[in-house]
């Protein structure tokens, strides 16, 4: 399916994500029908709205009287230091994050167990900037809680191993819909691949090269490890936005424009930004303050 792109306003922006409101509210109310739930995973690729997603659930939940607790699986990573002595045993110049071998599985387990045999559990606390676990965080829990485990990792099927037996609910989104304007169709993968060169630059101080020159790599483990098992998830959420090319074109001129001329991926930056032509420019501040775009602009 795709979405042709409109002449947009305000009032479109606001209608495109009352929709995406609507959607995750209605999947809030089936899930908390769902007796006894005490896990949900939320997973998706890069890029896809798993943050604002998160938080919209929990606050929909908790109309329900339900505490619900968000657990990131990047947080049961072992330490920097062992993974790079496992990946130069293994030959590999870099780590590979996105292998199942670099989540401490058994710490996993023991953590998904507390859940359902004591009243303490201990989440652990992940510094990337230190490449290691600094602690613990220490949470009283009671029968309405519930824990939302978000992350890539919660696709795979090592992972979903360890919460089949406690009866978890599952949930997959994504950009769903293709975006046709004036002078491209955009795919949802291409849609991703661009709000990962604005997020990583305007939040995570990364340079456009690096993000283009990572992108192919990112795209095999989402062929091998997330793809695959979508099916498996009893719920998937759009986060297409009609909208958002608009959003993403001012930031997009400016990042792409730094790109050196010398730059292998010169090339693939002009074929972007004329991809673009014919895209009117949307306000950033048409967005309201809990909008999907957040995660991005």
């Amino acid at each position: 399916m795709s979405e042709k792109y409109l002449q947009v306003d305000r009032c479109f922006v606001q209608e495109c994500e009352a929709r995406f409101t609507d959607a995750l509210v209605r999947l809030s109310d089936t899930i908390c029908q769902k007796e006894g739930l005490r896990l949900c995973t939320l997973t998706g690729p890069t890029c896809s709205g798993k943050t604002t997603a998160a938080s919209m659930l929990v606050k929909r939940m908790a109309a329900y009287g339900k505490l619900v607790h968000v657990v990131s699986i990047d947080d049961f990573y072992y330490n920097t230091e062992y993974l790079r002595q496992k990946s130069e045993e293994k030959g590999l110049l870099h780590i590979d994050y996105d292998s199942v071998e670099t989540i401490d599985l058994d710490a996993l387990r023991v953590f998904t167990e507390e859940i359902f045999s004591s009243k303490t559990v201990h989440a652990p606390i992940f510094d990337f900037r230190h490449g290691s676990r600094t602690g613990y965080r220490e949470l009283e829990i009671g029968e309405r809680d519930v824990f939302l485990f978000e992350g890539i990792q919660a696709a795979y099927p090592e992972v979903t191993a360890l919460f089949a037996p406690h009866g978890s609910s599952s949930i997959y989104i994504a950009p769903q819909k293709s975006i046709t304007a004036p002078h491209h169709v955009f795919e949802p993968n291409e849609i991703r691949f661009l709000r990962r060169i604005v997020r990583d630059y305007n939040f995570r101080k990364t340079s456009p090269d690096f993000t283009m020159g990572m992108w192919d790599g990112v795209r095999r483990n989402e062929e091998l490890h997330i793809f695959p098992y979508v099916g498996n998830c009893e719920h998937t959420v759009d986060s297409t936005m009609p909208y958002e090319l608009g959003i993403l074109k001012p930031y997009l001129e400016k990042i792409l424009g730094e790109i050196a001329k010398e730059s292998p991926y010169r090339a693939k930056a002009d074929a972007i930004l004329s991809s673009l032509s014919g895209v009117e420019s949307v306000p950033t501040d048409w967005l309201s303050e809990d909008s999907l775009y957040r995660e991005f602009v």
